[in-house]
């Protein structure tokens, strides 16, 4: 199970550093006019912050990932490490979905946020946010009803993924414990 989603609320450390180099090259411009640095050392630093804003605005757009195969889940955004979960360590899933509204030209949206909560033997916490690709306020939503549209999202699948997968294997394990 390879699927890609996107993210929600993620994105700050991006928009922090990119604000970060947008900062340190209007102090850079600043520091020119003070100093007269040679023109193509300028300019240079000038190209650099810009390609390096530009990158980061890419990856700010870069849908997050999660793998799941018969072990465990591995988890990818962009610019940060992977988080692997194996399925063996997990003590609780908790997929719940929140509303948010935002406004766009004046206008108000309603956001659906998937949240999928893991809670770890180890005591570790691990919270992932998806927003829905599927619009419950939609006719499609009124006719199949909201919960029915709650119960397609990927994280509510990955659930019931994980889970028949433990459940498989603590059932093979109890087969070969009676043999």
């Amino acid at each position: 199970m390879n699927v890609k989603y996107r993210s929600y609320g993620e994105n700050t450390p991006l928009m922090i550093l990119a604000g970060i180099v947008a900062a340190s090259s209007m102090i850079f411009m600043g520091i020119n006019e003070l100093f007269e640095i040679k023109f193509a050392v300028f300019w240079r630093v000038l190209v650099l912050h810009f390609l390096l804003l530009i990158a980061l605005g890419i990856m700010a757009y870069r849908k997050s990932r999660f793998i799941a195969d018969d072990y465990s889940v591995t988890f990818t955004r962009p610019l940060f490490r992977k988080i692997v979960i194996n399925y063996i360590d997990i003590d609780e899933i908790t997929v719940y979905t929140e509303m948010h509204r935002s406004r766009r030209q004046h206008i108000y949206h309603n956001i659906y946020v998937e949240v999928m909560e893991f809670k770890t033997i180890d005591g570790k916490k691990y919270a992932f946010k998806n927003i829905m690709d599927v619009n419950p306020d939609s006719r499609i939503g009124a006719m199949l009803g909201m919960h029915k549209i709650f119960e397609m999202g990927k994280f509510k699948i990955l659930q019931k993924f994980i889970e028949q997968k433990k459940y498989n294997f603590y059932s093979q394990d109890e087969t070969i414990k009676r043999r």
